[in-house]
């Protein structure tokens, strides 16, 4: 997790930041104010200007750090303010991962469901899925 974690970090997409692991223990970056953690998406009143920060960093994840993460919900993005903070990177698989196709579509569906559900208009999946990759069809 930590490796997804930092490869996430390193190429700009916003996680919390990675800052040692040390006997199967994670540190990283607490998100929140005061002691408070963030609110998760779904404890919050989403907006389409939130969906199109998760579908922009779903692309980042998988163009610049060639990741899926494969868990993709609303139960593990974080929404600080207008920041959208993607977490839980253990079930993440690298691009080449013989599945990665099949775990970036349910990341999107699970996502586009989410928002949907709150009255939030979404992309088709196919336009979202060309929109990281043109040879998709």
């Amino acid at each position: 997790e930590y490796v997804n974690l930092k490869t996430a970090y390193d190429n700009g997409v916003d996680v919390p930041r990675p800052i040692m692991v040390l006997n199967n223990v994670l540190v990283m970056e607490f998100i929140g104010v005061n002691g408070k953690k963030a609110p998760l998406l779904m404890e919050t009143k989403p907006t389409k200007t939130d969906y199109v920060k998760v579908v922009r960093m779903i692309r980042r994840l998988y163009l610049k750090a060639n990741l899926v993460h494969a868990d993709l919900s609303e139960h593990n993005i974080f929404k600080l303010g207008s920041r959208i903070c993607f977490f839980d990177f253990g079930s993440a698989v690298e691009v080449s991962h013989p599945n990665a196709l099949e775990f970036l579509i349910r990341d999107i569906r699970n996502i586009n469901r989410f928002f949907k559900r709150n009255g939030i208009e979404v992309f088709e999946e196919r336009r979202v899925l060309r929109g990281i990759n043109k040879k998709w069809p």
